[in-house]
This record gives structure tokens, C-alpha cells and sequence, in this order.
């Protein structure tokens, strides 16, 4: 099978497991969150932001290898496994003993227990990373695609189970950790190819450098995407943070399972291709199209309809996170773009490039959510918004010149999708203002909804054909 062929048929898998698999996740997590209750989502935040952090240096950017090195040879397995067992013990302990010092940087001792439950995910995670990488790298997500689909209905209905039992924030933790363990077990059944690990690291320099650039970067990444969790936690307290951990979640909800979807094709992708600049060049702008003509009305139609969305879905006692929903929404669809570019640049073999950009947002986010943290939760999403485009065009710019595509082309593949969202934006609110229905009114929803549906599709089909044209032979293909 030829790559396009892969490709096509890695989406194809990934895509209808994602679907099927978000329905089922979405509906539960919509119910547990009524369940549950703000400070609970608050302290969760706050202690996953941490775990978060550890989990991305945990493999020391090794996991990358075993994808993208093109002659593998068993011995690599080998000591790539023992990197991979040595730093997620030393994850668990470092977890372990520290959670009394975490818990009084953030002023909650609950935090102590929580942590100390989350630390055993290191134990598991020792076990995911060969049989992972190892269909990643042959482009087998057929079977990898149902592991993640039982996986996410698992871990949603094991949340939700707990939740009714009264688990409140140990509802979340527990969740997690079944999550994890369901998708190790199943990653293992599917693809078995465990060897035994060695720990003499003497031939992995020129990995260990590679891996330390993806290291980098996705500690970059944590700052730069992450950072709102750790300032509101210390500044918020769990309630604030609560909403805004809520909100945060809603509007980045098909940023966490598409860029997943993104880095696990794309990576392998582009790493196939790497020596050829106008086949990679001709792939990225490809992909900055198919995530704009997603992205920008998604988001931007969250964004219009958060009020009722919130109202409907959740209740009025999370009425506070309507706003900071509305605000947050307006900066995610460059967010989903944004995930185009680590792959894109690890596949090229530049991870270097990727995790300065990385630095780049880590030093500029951070600063504005800190300086609107100052006027709460919505002033870190107004952060958001007044950064973001910033370090997208820094990063943009940086990326495509490797292979000689301009800042302009990037602009005009996203310029149409973003103009019928603005005309789909202002629809939706003549709409509102019309109908001056209840925001918690399913039909005043639905009303919505479709109408800014017809908006966007009528202004895309008219002036971007051509773009609906390429998704509707995707999506053929």
C-alpha cells in the first residue's frame, strides 16, 4: 500500500473510532460534570497539571524515535524500553514523595492522596510505549483506532459509575487511572512486542539528542498550554478555577482528540516523506486547509451559542463558565491549526525548530495569563485572545519556510474559512436578538444551530468551492 493509500486508510480508522467514541465520551462527560461540582473539576485541575507535565518527559522524547528513525534495529527497542521503564519509576517516585510539598504550593491538602493515586499511571505507562509506537510507525491504526475507541467508553463509564456513587473529585482520578489501564492492556493485546529492556545507553547519543528536542518541545508545550491551570490554581482558588477548568475543557475538548488524531497520522506521514520539500510543502498546506474549513466554524459557533450551550447542557449552576466559554472558543481555531506544525516539523526531522517555537509561546503565554489572571478567570481567557495570534504567527512563520511556503500561503489557506464564520458569527447573533428566546430553550439551540450552519455552508460554497471541493474527496477517498 502505497503512503497516500496509509494515510487515507489511518484517517479513515482514526477518524470513525474518534466519532463514535466522542459521542459516547461527550454525552458522559456532560452528565458527570452536572454531577460533580465546581471546586471538584478545580482541584482535579490543579493536580493533573503537574502529572500532565511528568507524563510528557517521561519516555525522554524516545517514543519519537522508534517512529521516526528509518533503519530500527532490535538492540534501539531495547534500550529505547530501558529509558522508558527508568524514567516512568522515577516519574512514580518523584510523584509520590513530593505530593505533601505540591499540595502546599497550591494551599489544598487534599491534593496529597490525589497525587498519590495519579503517581501509579507511571507504573502502566512503562507498558504502552513499545506496542504504541510500533503500529504508529507501520501506519496500522486499524486495530489501535477500536483499543482507543473500548478505551474512552471504558475509562467515560467507569468516570460516570463513580460519580453516581458519590466519589465526587475521586470520581475524575479514578476515572483516569482505568482510562490508562484499559488502553495498555488492550495496546498489548493488539500488537505484543515487548522485549527485554537494556540499560546500557552508550549507542543512544544521537537518539538521545533527537529525543531530547521532542523532550524540550513537549515541555515547552506544557508551559505554553498549561500554564492557565498552574496561575489559576495558585491565584483562583478551586472554585474560580473550577469554571475556568470547565470551560477550558468544553472549548478544547476537539483540540485534545483531534490533535491526537493529527500527531499519530501526520507524524509517521511526514516523516515518510521527509527528504522530498514539495511533496511536505504540498502536505502541510493541505493540512492547514482541511483544519481551517473544521476548525474556524466549530469554534467560532461555540463561541456564539456558549450562553445556551452552558444553560441547556450543564445547568445554572455552571452559568459562570457561559461567559469564560464565549471568550475562550474565539482563539481555538487557531489552537487546531496550531497542532499542525510539531509534527510537521519532528517529521522533517527539525524538532529543534518546533521546540523553540515552543519557547517562544512558553515565555509570551504565560505573561498574559498571569497579567489578566489580575481581573479573574475571564481576564486569563481575554490573555488568551490578545496572545495567542502572536505566537501563532511566530510559530507559522518559522515552520513553513523550511519548505518554502510563505506566511501568505498559510493566510490564504485559512482566510475563507474564517471569513464565513465571521459571516455565520454575525447571523447567530441578529438571530439571538430576534428570537429573544430562553438561553436554556433546546429548540432556541437547534434554532441556532442550524442557522449558522446554512450561514457558514452558503458563504463557504459560494466563495471557497474549491476548498469543500478537496474535503468532499477526502472524505471520498
Amino acid at each position: 500500500m502505497d503512503l497516500r493509500k496509509k494515510v487515507l486508510s489511518a484517517l479513515k480508522w482514526t477518524f470513525a473510532a474518534r466519532i463514535v467514541g466522542q459521542l459516547t465520551s461527550w454525552g458522559i462527560t456532560i452528565i458527570v460534570i452536572r454531577i460533580l461540582e465546581p471546586q471538584d473539576y478545580g482541584l482535579m485541575a490543579m493536580a493533573a497539571v503537574v502529572v500532565t507535565f511528568m507524563v510528557l518527559i517521561n519516555t525522554a522524547g524516545l517514543d519519537a524515535v522508534l517512529v521516526q528513525k528509518e533503519q530500527l534495529t532490535e538492540q534501539d527497542r531495547r534500550q529505547v524500553f530501558g529509558v522508558v521503564i527508568s524514567g516512568n519509576l522515577l516519574m512514580f517516585g518523584i510523584t509520590f514523595a513530593a505530593a505533601p510539598l505540591l499540595a502546599d504550593f497550591f494551599g489544598e491538602p487534599r491534593l496529597i492522596a490525589i497525587f498519590r493515586v495519579l503517581a501509579i499511571q507511571f507504573l502502566l505507562l512503562i507498558f504502552e510505549t513499545l506496542p504504541e509506537t510500533h503500529l504508529e510507525r507501520r501506519l496500522d491504526f486499524k486495530r489501535r483506532s477500536i483499543v482507543d475507541l473500548v478505551t474512552l467508553i471504558v475509562g467515560s463509564v467507569a468516570t460516570l459509575t463513580f460519580a453516581l456513587a458519590g466519589f465526587g473529585v475521586w470520581s475524575l482520578v479514578w476515572g483516569n487511572l482505568v482510562t490508562i489501564g484499559s488502553r495498555v492492556i488492550g495496546l498489548n493485546a493488539i500488537a505484543p512486542c515487548l522485549c527485554r529492556p537494556s540499560f546500557s545507553f552508550g549507542q543512544l547519543k544521537e537518539s538521545l539528542s533527537f529525543g531530547g528536542y521532542v523532550s524540550a518541545d513537549r515541555m515547552l508545550y506544557f508551559v505554553f498550554a498549561e500554564a492557565d491551570k498552574l496561575i489559576g490554581g495558585k491565584l483562583l482558588g478551586t472554585v474560580s478555577l473550577g469554571y475556568y477548568a470547565v470551560a477550558s475543557h468544553l472549548g478544547t475538548l476537539p483540540i485534545q482528540k483531534l490533535a491526537g488524531l493529527i500527531n499519530s497520522v501526520a507524524f509517521p506521514a511526514f516523516s515518510r516523506t521527509q527528504a522530498d520539500t514539495d511533496k511536505v510543502a504540498t502536505y502541510l498546506l493541505k493540512a492547514v486547509r482541511m483544519m481551517s474549513i473544521v476548525a474556524f466554524p466549530v469554534f467560532v459557533g461555540i463561541s456564539s451559542v456558549a450562553e445556551e450551550t452552558v444553560a441547556l447542557l450543564l445547568g445554572d449552576k455552571w452559568a459562570a463558565a457561559a461567559p469564560l466559554l464565549q471568550v475562550l472558543a474565539l482563539v481555538m481555531p487557531l489552537r487546531l491549526v496550531f497542532t499542525v506544525f510539531p509534527p510537521f516539523l519532528w517529521g522533517i526531522g527539525r524538532p529543534d525548530v518546533s521546540a523553540t517555537n515552543y519557547l517562544v509561546a512558553a515565555i509570551i503565554m504565560p505573561a498574559a495569563i498571569a497579567t489578566g489572571a489580575q481581573w479573574g478567570p475571564l481576564g486569563m481567557c481575554y490573555g488568551w485572545v490578545a496572545a495567542f495570534p502572536v505566537v501563532f504567527a511566530i510559530t507559522a512563520r518559522r515552520a513553513s519556510r523550511l519548505v518554502n511556503v510563505s506566511l501568505l500561503d498559510l493566510g490564504r489557506a485559512m482566510f475563507w474559512p474564517a471569513v464565513s464564520s465571521v459571516a455565520m458569527y454575525g447571523s447567530v447573533l441578529a438571530a439571538k436578538w430576534l428570537l429573544n428566546g430562553q438561553p436554556g430553550s433546546l429548540t432556541n439551540l437547534v434554532a441556532l444551530v442550524l442557522l449558522g450552519a446554512v450561514a457558514y455552508a452558503a458563504v463557504t460554497w459560494f466563495c471557497y468551492r474549491d476548498g469543500v471541493m478537496e474535503v468532499k474527496d477526502l472524505m471520498r477517498s
